[in-house]
């Protein structure tokens, strides 16, 4: 018997009306556009009533965008972060964090946005280590604004030269397009770029307090605890603040005891 065929309902987005306001400079500059036409005006008045004309239109196309941008920003919701990362430290530490990817923004704003008649899309410039992005957010009236960020090519960890400029093309893009809409993302982001490329984004083992260090400062912390200025505790808290510390190094710091005890 031949295959069923896997048949998927998409739901579409019902996009609103544009209400054009009433207009009376649009209105009297096609009376005079006609009236300049009757009477076999030169070319010159033709021209300078056209672009009279231009104006009155860019100035409703203005105000029919900032009426959409504002219903949107009523309606727009509060993106949240799926996506985690982990970096190495220069102390040899790990850090990790959450962040929102461009595919979580988007999924969010886009149904929000086509119900208003807005839309975005990106420009693209590449000059020699620097790449810019440019996104522009535009209403179907005509009228749109722009968001423009420059940044290095994303050199770190193993990637290939071609992975380097796509990730940071991705980071750019979410940048723009956040900054424009003015969306906020749930926690807070961290500096740099943020690994969106495909493999860069693994769950990753955090790496423990290097023992070398540990080692190295043993006898500074021994004599902290035993005189009292710390506790075995709160040199723990600050191991942990740059990477976690081995149950044996914990084990090895309470074990100590100020004198006296």
């Amino acid at each position: 018997m031949p295959a069923k065929k896997k048949t998927e309902l998409i739901e579409s987005t019902e996009v609103l009306p544009v209400d054009k306001p009433e207009s009376s400079a649009l209105s009297e500059v096609g009376q005079i556009m006609q009236s300049a036409i009757a009477q076999n005006a030169s070319i010159d008045t033709l021209e300078r009533v056209m672009s009279l004309y231009e104006q009155s239109q860019s100035i409703v196309a203005r105000q029919q965008f900032n009426e959409a941008f504002a219903r949107f920003q009523q309606e727009m919701p509060v993106v949240k972060k799926s996506k985690s990362a982990a970096f190495n430290t220069k102390s040899g530490g790990r850090m990790e964090y959450s962040y929102a990817s461009i595919d979580d923004v988007v999924a969010a704003v886009q149904p929000v946005l086509h119900r208003y008649g807005l839309s975005y899309w990106f420009e693209q410039q590449q000059n020699g280590p620097s790449i810019t992005i440019t996104c522009n957010l535009g209403h179907v009236s005509g009228h749109s604004i722009c968001n423009t960020a420059t940044g290095p090519v994303d050199n770190t960890g193993n990637k290939s030269p071609l992975q380097q400029i796509g990730s940071t093309v991705t980071y750019l893009k979410r940048q723009t397009l956040v900054g424009i809409l003015g969306v906020a993302c749930t926690d807070d982001d961290t500096d740099g770029y943020v690994p969106d490329m495909n493999g860069d984004t693994q769950p990753q083992t955090q790496a423990h307090y290097p023992d070398a260090d540990f080692q190295r400062h043993l006898s500074e912390w021994r004599a902290s605890i035993e005189s009292g200025k710390q506790s075995a505790d709160r040199i723990i808290r600050k191991i942990k603040s740059k990477a976690p510390p081995t149950p044996q190094q914990v084990q090895q710091l309470k074990a100590i005891q100020p004198r006296g005890h």
